[in-house]
């Protein structure tokens, strides 16, 4: 036992496990332990044309909820949880939002003062307003966009109702029964989500999850291609290594396509994922793949088997901050990690193709991907200028 003791390996094992724990911990935890919603971007469509009340004076609620909810926080330091820009009609909204420049979106009907005033007349109308919800864009930040703004539209509902009670009083005079029943809710919200999640979609997750799939599919290939190509060098030769490299990049290319078909066959086929398009998907998965095993190859070309923990790194990290919407993430995390981490393009084409499937959104990440592959191409190749270290068993063969 005293021998045992002796050794420094318990007590380095100590300091390790903290080391390892603290890296992971902030890796897990660091991005997603207290998201905060901060300037989510939302529309607002405010076409209300106004309405002169039965009192003579002339009112556009429609503009009043606009200067309302658009205004800065009354705080200096406070930040709104949401962002917001207005747009001119109901259709810009939605090309907004095909095309992720919004969560969610308010429409105000021409119609929103008149159906208002209406409440004073005998024949009483409420008013409607629209909520679209771009579920698709991101599920977390769009519920969280959905659950501020139906608070605002209650508030609205409350102070609308007051200042038209006000009028009624000024106007004298008694609520009949289907007054009463319309005021009690004189503007009628009506949500409707855009470019849906639907089901069996992992809560909308279902990009995150086969990125971070195709990620681990490309380090499985690199390391064993890496490691059939070390073990088939025989000589220095440039040639003879440039070789290596055709096969190992071939080899790449048939097995990450195998990979995108096995991630299809297991997530879609066996665990019931739903995929909206398998042909469109596994190309886009297949580009990923090859993309990633570019790129995990190009840095073991250079750093060998020490850059692996680079590859679990990355996705340690990368997890939590692909599963949140860029405006929920610390300044940090937005800065150091989303900028710059590869899996990102990955999330982001998969889900244009899952929820949005127009392709308005897909080109930018594959053009992304496709630079990466290329920069990591040139980098494998230039490791043929490497000193190339000769095998163990043909150092012992030559000392024979």
């Amino acid at each position: 036992m005293n021998h045992f003791f002796k050794q420094k390996h318990p007590y380095i094992a100590i300091i390790a496990v903290f080391a390892v724990i603290l890296l992971l911990g902030i890796a897990q935890l660091g991005s997603s332990v207290n998201p905060v919603p901060k300037n989510l971007p939302v529309l607002l469509v405010q076409m209300d044309a106004g309405e002169k009340l039965p009192t003579g004076q002339d009112m556009n609620f429609g503009k009043l909820i606009q200067d309302k909810i658009t205004a800065a926080p009354a705080g200096a330091d406070t930040v709104s949880p949401l962002k917001w820009t207005t747009v001119a009609s109901e259709q810009e909204a939605l090309d907004a939002m095909n095309r992720e420049q919004a969560y969610a979106a308010i429409v105000i009907p021409a119609d929103f003062s008149h159906k208002l005033a209406s409440l004073l007349s005998p024949q009483p109308q409420p008013s409607s307003v629209k909520l679209y919800v771009n579920q698709g864009m991101n599920n977390t930040a769009a519920t969280m966009a959905n659950g501020v703004l139906t608070q605002i539209l209650n508030g609205v509902n409350g102070q609308v109702r007051e200042q038209l009670l006000s009028q009624f009083s000024q106007k004298g005079g008694t609520l009949s029964v289907d007054q009463t029943k319309a005021f009690a809710a004189p503007v009628v919200v009506t949500s409707q989500n855009v470019n849906a999640i639907g089901t069996n979609s992992a809560n909308g997750n279902a990009p995150v999850v086969l990125t971070q799939l195709a990620w681990f599919g490309a380090m499985v290939t690199t390391i064993l291609l890496f490691l059939a190509a070390g073990k088939a060098t025989q000589t220095g030769s440039r040639a003879h290594r440039f070789g290596i490299q055709m096969s190992q990049l071939i080899s790449g290319i048939v097995i990450t396509a195998a990979s995108a078909a096995s991630i299809l066959l297991v997530a879609g086929t066996w665990l019931g994922l739903s995929i909206p398009d398998n042909g469109k998907i596994f190309l886009f998965l297949w580009l990923v793949g090859f993309a990633y095993f570019l790129l995990q190859t190009a840095v073991v070309s250079w750093l060998g088997f020490k850059g692996v923990p680079l590859f679990v790194l990355v996705f340690f990290f990368g997890a939590p901050v692909l599963s949140l919407p860029r405006e929920l993430l610390p300044t940090f995390s937005q800065d150091w990690l989303y900028s710059w981490l590869p899996l990102r393009f990955s999330a982001e084409g998969l889900r244009d193709l899952f929820y949005f499937r127009q392709d308005l959104n897909v080109s930018s990440p594959i053009w992304t991907l496709a630079l990466i592959g290329a920069g990591a191409l040139v980098i494998i190749l230039l490791s043929i200028l490497k000193k190339h270290e000769q095998p163990a068993a043909k150092v012992e063969a030559v000392q024979a």
